[in-house]
């Protein structure tokens, strides 16, 4: 992984807008300019020298994972690293700092403040972490990979479990078995709903029995070395001819979605072409909530593809595809996908049937 190489794209950015240093303490950030996976950190970049300030526990952590070409500055007391930084910017004659915008305590802008003039810069690493390198689109799919096959003991569950099981069982099963199947963890709490619980799109599970018939929707996720992945599917467990009417709405929004997914159209542009599709079968009341996201070192990143989406979509975007209808008393139905954005058409990563 070439941390450096990141790190001069942030440079570069500097230069071009006549600022001195960056500074971040956002994990996501300075994981993905440095290499270093610890909790707490603040890095310093600057035209000539970049540096990575920890405490007394992840000292050797960060000598071990950083990129060889940071200094790192070694701490005791993690209370201390703020005023460290500021005394390493002021002794490399920084007169100007640039700030994540979205990623910065009110706290510590105030501080900064105090000895520089600060610029906040907008999505600035969050545009550069939005393309993927191969080493990272490879994290990626393996984490995919767990979370579909963990998804297929759920479906296996869910149809030998009627009257049985829980949405609170499922959910715990989830979790348990993408850990055992070698991913750090969970990419988010999985959103497991039964019956009329489907019409809430971000759900938390109770101890919901399934019953013939219900809706369902499964919405979970893996990490693989600190990157996510996620997947939806919608079940019924028996027969409803209203899923099955709902189901082929959202299938078809998804599709015509995934095939005119490519590198330079808006993600607005995306967003509405599966509202067009709703409105073709009045459901575009119903459909609640945005296309889908970017997907990375976090589970919600750019582009964001949606009504508020800014920019173009670029090569080597991961992002997820995931329209859906929501009717209270009724149900709802979501099907997601992740896929990589190209010049034509897009790679499609998820596996899953549908």
């Amino acid at each position: 992984m070439n941390y450096y190489k990141r790190r001069i794209k942030v440079k570069e950015f500097l230069y071009l807008s006549s600022v001195d240093a960056f500074i971040t303490n956002h994990r996501p950030t300075f994981m993905y300019l440095s290499g270093f996976t610890g909790s707490t950190a603040i890095l310093i970049i600057t035209e000539k020298e970049d540096y990575l300030i920890v405490d007394g526990r992840y000292i050797l952590r960060a000598h071990d994972e950083a990129d060889k070409k940071i200094n790192i500055v070694e701490l005791i007391d993690k209370s201390s690293m703020m005023k460290k930084a500021l005394e390493l910017l002021k002794n490399s004659n920084v007169k100007n700092v640039g700030i994540e915008k979205n990623n910065l305590k009110v706290s510590d802008y105030l501080l900064l403040s105090e000895s520089f003039k600060v610029f906040p810069f907008n999505y600035l690493i969050e545009s550069i972490r939005s393309v993927k390198d191969e080493n990272e689109l490879q994290k990626i799919e393996k984490a995919l990979r767990i979370a579909e096959k963990v998804l297929s003991e759920v479906e296996k569950k869910l149809y030998d479990g009627v009257g049985k099981v829980s949405e609170v069982e499922i959910a715990n099963f989830i979790k348990s078995r993408v850990v055992e199947e070698g991913a750090q963890g969970v990419a988010f709490e999985p959103i497991v709903a039964f019956g009329k619980n489907t019409a809430f799109p971000h759900y938390s599970p109770n101890n919901v029995v399934l019953k013939e018939g219900d809706f369902v929707i499964i919405d979970m996720g893996a990490i693989v070395d600190y990157y996510h992945s996620d997947i939806t599917r919608s079940f019924c467990v028996g027969k409803n001819k209203e899923f099955e009417r709902l189901y082929n709405v959202v299938l078809e929004a998804q599709q015509r979605s995934i095939e005119n997914v490519k590198a330079g159209l808006s993600p607005v542009e995306v967003y509405n072409i599966a509202v067009k599709t709703f409105e073709k079968y009045e459901l575009q009341d119903k459909f609640v909530h945005g296309l889908g996201h970017g997907v990375g070192l976090e589970i919600h990143e750019l582009p964001s593809l949606s009504s508020g989406g800014f920019g173009f979509l670029k090569n080597n975007n991961v992002v997820t595809i995931e329209p859906g209808v929501y009717i209270p008393e009724i149900g709802g139905i979501r099907i997601e996908d992740m896929v990589v954005v190209n010049d034509d058409k897009p790679l499609v990563l998820t596996n899953y049937k549908k």
